[in-house]
């Protein structure tokens, strides 16, 4: 039923714009969190294959994603742009990260009031330091090494030597290949930036476009910050965003049928999970984490969840191990050293499982202290 309704939304859309529409949903579930990878550059060329005659009809690319892969973004506005001559995105709540660099590669950027665009950070996974520091998932920015140096500069008259001293005590903490790939990176999205701002069809002016990528990779304070409609016209520049009150109904509702299907309502957090399962792992089939769908056809990104508990460490271990053995099929007058050979063949045979299960007891009986998950069979399937 969701589908069907789906479908009629994606339609209403089209007959409104006159276009062809695609949308591309990522889940933004908590916990439960899909992002831009790779793999949608292929889905997505598939499906634009099944729209085909294409003629001089415009995209609308339905985006909702909040994170991902930040060279995604180039590839696929770089396919789009070799089978459509215009390119809009529609955007009814959030476009972060590498979904803002798609926007800019459009000819209209088509925001709802819920519409947000989000600064450009390349984030590095922490290193061994981070890890030790308990931050092994929060990652690092040139940006955070920049403010570092800011924040020491805020205190007043710093002579080149103190600047030079904090500096190496920064890569005390940082290898100097971490801060250098970094900068790399960095590098890399102004160049794809201001490269997909030259695809459009009406081009700014060389010195606007730097102007909003500098405003989008550097020129906001914290990573997290929504940049709004309006916001995204007056500072950052975007004259390429519109409003479209027509569609903004359609939008919005389909972008709620797809949050139903995410069960976005209903975080799905480890440490929340019932006790109810007595085993030490569960896997958790079909998770779905994006949609990409057209009037045609309806792909799912989804994977299969492993969750496990991680039990807390014991200061000893103490083994109790219930060892009964049967009863003796031997004649009565067998001796004590046919008792003893008995008892030594069957305990060779059955006392490692008999360990095996006492551990297992052992382990159990620990308190968890917290669940670890790990993604399998990550794959895009026919709804």
């Amino acid at each position: 039923m969701s589908r069907d309704r789906r479908l009629v939304l994606i339609e209403g859309i089209e007959k409104e714009r006159k276009s062809k529409v695609i949308a591309y949903v990522l889940n933004d579930r908590a916990g439960s969190e899909g992002s831009i990878g790779p793999d949608s550059v292929e889905e997505m060329y598939r499906l634009l294959w099944e729209l085909k005659p294409l003629k001089r009809t415009p995209l609308d690319l339905f985006l909702f994603a909040h994170g991902g892969d930040l060279t995604v973004p180039w590839q696929l506005v770089g396919m789009v742009r070799e089978m459509f001559d215009l390119f809009n995105v529609i955007i009814p709540h959030k476009a972060h990260g590498p979904a803002t660099m798609i926007a800019l590669g459009a000819d209209s950027i088509i925001m709802g009031e819920r519409g947000t665009l989000s600064p450009i950070e390349a984030l590095i996974p922490g290193d061994s330091w981070w890890k030790s520091q308990n931050m092994g998932s929060q990652g690092l920015s040139v940006e955070d090494a920049k403010a570092a140096m800011s924040l020491m500069e805020s205190f007043g008259r710093v002579r080149e030597k103190q600047k030079i001293d904090a500096f190496l005590r920064l890569m005390d903490k940082i290898h100097p290949l971490l801060l250098g790939s970094m900068h790399k990176q960095a590098e890399q999205i102004r160049m794809d930036c201001l490269g997909l701002l030259e695809k459009r069809k009406r081009r700014f002016s060389a010195g606007r476009n730097r102007k909003i990528v500098n405003h989008l990779v550097s020129g906001l304070a914290s990573s997290h910050h929504s940049i709004t409609r309006s916001e995204a016209v007056k500072q950052i520049g975007l004259k390429q965003v519109r409003r479209d009150k027509a569609i903004e109904p359609l939008s919005w509702e389909l972008l709620t049928l797809y949050e139903e299907e995410f069960m976005a309502a209903e975080p799905f957090h480890l440490e929340t999970l019932p006790e109810s399962f007595d085993k030490e792992e569960k896997v958790f089939p079909g998770r779905k984490l994006a949609y990409m769908e057209s009037a045609k056809k309806t792909r799912i990104l989804i994977e299969d969840r492993k969750v496990q508990k991680i039990r807390e460490t014991a200061p000893g271990i103490r083994l109790d191990p219930q060892i009964i053995l049967p009863a003796l099929q031997s004649p009565a007058e067998s001796s004590e050293d046919d008792v003893w050979s008995y008892i030594e063949g069957w305990l060779q045979a059955n006392l490692p499982a008999l360990l095996d299960e006492a551990l297992s007891r052992f382990r159990k009986s620990l308190p968890v202290s917290g669940y670890q998950w790990t993604s399998m069979n990550r794959r895009w399937v026919d709804e």
